[in-house]
């Protein structure tokens, strides 16, 4: 059956990809490439063909803890050669890892984990801050496995077994609205088509790539993957404050660097700004709306530096759509669009009813094809944005509502205009409101909160709880944070917390951040 055009959509590149998972990639790269570099930290470089036979160490010993197909396995993932070795073993077997950034406090860690109910969990040289959930009858409390105590020795070869399309590589989890994360399950077809496009986005030339933000979200997949698919390096970074790894002097020029605008605008008060031309071919941003007049602040940093806005929530596989373009080229437009969708993907324009809106009119943006998971782990949480896409007029098959308000330009790229529901995104990490209120509301004392995102050279939350009683406001900020803190990652713990007398609330229903801001004593 023949499906008429959607009249406010747009489609990507229908490209064929040669292989059905990362795992061919790099072990194609192994064989042909064995003395490449992989992955490199300060303390330890693997080429591809040691990557490879570390990969199959670790995947021997998980095998023989009982890891199989369909399987989970949580993984402590530093930024560390041994942690992608071990996320490779673990796809090698079949099975699915769970990322877990080792800075992340305990209270996630284990609600984590109760979530994925792993098979196993691999540390190197450390375990998480939080311990593992309680046993259950059902589920006994899985193996731990320190990659960093295993022999150096010869393993089974696992290459001509690995797993086919539709196998679920891993599962990141997101923020849930309920106050508990949700796990998102993304299958081996998904992550290749996406290293593919994403690979043909920033070309063939440069080192690779520095890997620098946390593996407990996929924001950073793309430093990961996406060398790794390309037989280049992943420069392993510490952390922020190792400017020398990340911008310093280089014989040669990176391939890409992947950042949110806020990461641009943290380095760009540093006393040496970053001189991006001097070390990268492609600049790639992506987590928040881009401004244009962030392009134009970095100035003469960016000559000769190709630019890409990347877009694509967790659930759309890391990314969905892109736009190419450089400091000359910058559309006049209030936020950089986001281009067009990744190869074998689609995007609709949508109103509540999922029903087209006209092209240059607001609408929700539904993402189909290729890009999209397979779904959340687990039963699916209430308002789930899943669908069919036959219920857009297209091709049976899964789709993604977004959530997020885009509209169709006439030259066919798509413009981010902000969300349309109670999502919040602060310096690339994804909180829905409604798990920082259940948070915050648990706090003895708290009678409502309302949430605002203040905009700097890093961005951080803005927080204002009414007192459930005048007498007790006094250290009410001092327990929210608290509370957070040990539930939350870091970027989403607010900075300030006010306390107002009243949240004020408009003539629309929603809350009035200016004049609750004017009731801070």
């Amino acid at each position: 059956m023949a499906h008429v055009p959607h009249p406010s959509s747009v489609s990507g590149a229908v490209r064929p990809v040669a292989d059905p998972s990362v795992l061919h990639m790099i072990v194609r790269h192994a064989r042909t490439r064995p003395d490449a570099v992989a992955v490199r930290s300060a303390e330890q470089a693997l080429t591809y063909g040691q990557l490879w036979r570390r990969t199959l160490v670790v995947a021997a010993a998980l095998k023989e803890t009982g890891v199989g197909a369909g399987d989970r396995v949580a993984l402590i993932a530093a930024r560390t050669p041994d942690t992608v070795a071990g996320a490779l073993a673990v796809m090698a077997l079949g099975a699915a890892y769970v990322p877990i950034d080792p800075e992340h406090p305990g209270e996630r860690t284990a609600a984590v984990l109760a979530g994925a109910a792993p098979t196993a969990l691999l540390h190197a040289g450390h375990d998480p801050r939080a311990p593992l959930p309680a046993p259950r009858p059902a589920h006994p409390a899985p193996p731990r496995i320190d990659m960093a105590a295993l022999p150096d020795a010869a393993a089974p070869d696992l290459s001509g077994s690995l797993p086919g399309p539709e196998t679920i590589a891993y599962v990141v989890f997101t923020s849930g609205s309920t106050g508990t994360p949700k796990g998102v399950q993304v299958p081996h077809a998904s992550l290749a088509n996406y290293v593919s496009w994403c690979g043909d986005l920033v070309g063939p030339d440069g080192t690779g790539s520095p890997l620098f933000g946390s593996l407990g979200f996929d924001l950073a997949l793309t430093s990961l993957w996406v060398p790794l698919a390309q037989g280049r390096t992943v420069e392993a970074v510490a952390g922020l404050w190792d400017q020398e790894t990340l911008f310093g002097e280089r014989a040669q020029k990176y391939t890409f660097v992947k950042m949110t605008p806020s990461h641009a605008r943290f380095f760009d008060v540093l006393a040496e700004p970053p001189r991006y031309d001097r070390v990268t071919r492609l600049l790639m941003f992506g987590g928040e709306g881009l401004d244009p007049a962030l392009i134009a602040s970095l100035g003469d940093r960016l000559d000769g530096v190709r630019l890409v806005n990347h877009y694509g929530p967790t659930e759309t596989t890391v990314g969905c759509c892109a736009l190419r373009f450089d400091r000359t080229t910058v559309p006049a437009t209030p936020t950089v669009p986001i281009g067009r969708p990744a190869w074998n993907t689609r995007a609709y324009v949508v109103d509540d009813q999922l029903r087209p809106v006209p092209q240059g009119s607001p609408g929700e943006l539904v993402i189909a094809g290729r890009a999209v998971a397979a779904g959340y782990l687990g039963p699916q949480p209430s308002g789930n944005r899943f669908l069919d896409e036959s219920e857009l007029g297209g091709p049976a098959g899964r789709a993604y509502r977004t959530g997020d308000v885009v509209e169709l330009r006439p030259d066919g790229t798509l413009l981010y205009l902000g969300r349309g529901d109670d999502q919040l995104k602060v310096n690339g990490h994804r909180v829905e409101l409604g798990e920082l209120r259940h948070h915050v509301l648990s706090v003895p004392g708290v009678a409502d909160a309302a949430f605002d995102i203040v905009r700097g050279p890093v961005d951080s939350l803005e927080l204002f709880v009414r007192p459930a009683a005048p007498a007790g406001a006094a250290g009410l900020p001092t327990a929210v944070r608290s509370v957070l803190a040990s539930v939350l990652p870091s970027a989403l713990v607010p900075e300030t917390v006010h306390t107002v007398a009243e949240i004020v609330v408009n003539a629309n229903g929603k809350c009035d951040l200016a004049a609750t801001r004017s009731r801070v004593a």
